[in-house]
């Protein structure tokens, strides 16, 4: 529903290459209708932070397109989710969509593309400002 992100375990490599282990899954993130048709992610280095790239052009709710959600990791609450998720980017091109983002080695460049934006050629950003 919505564009629930789980996280999948097999165990260790040697496990996984053995068929020795079932796969565990954990709920990270619920989804909602604003937070809907996740396809893409991007791990944030140092700060273990994710990031995911919306893919859910819809009017439900009112017309809105593509967003980038930054999510931490769970805290010391007591279930297992990340503590909640802020936007961080909208696409008011109702056309376009957020594609392959990912972080540079420091986790302060954030690099992602635009596809299918109204200028028709792709756009790649590099958001900074990430502490």
């Amino acid at each position: 529903m919505y564009g629930e992100v789980v996280c999948v375990s097999d165990g260790s490599f040697n496990d996984s290459a053995h068929n020795g282990i079932a796969p565990e899954l954990q709920l990270f993130v619920t989804g909602n209708p604003e937070f809907a048709m996740m396809d893409n992610v991007a791990y944030q280095p140092n700060r273990g932070n994710w990031v995911f790239h919306e893919d859910g052009e819809t009017t439900y709710l009112r017309p809105h397109n593509n967003d980038l959600w930054d999510c931490p990791p769970d805290g010391t609450d007591d279930d297992l989710q990340s503590d909640g998720c802020v936007r961080i980017g909208t696409l008011n091109d109702l056309g376009a969509e957020w594609t392959g983002g990912l972080f540079d080695a420091t986790g302060k460049h954030f690099y992602v593309s635009v596809q299918h934006n109204a200028s028709g050629t792709g756009t790649i950003l590099d958001i900074t400002g990430w502490e």
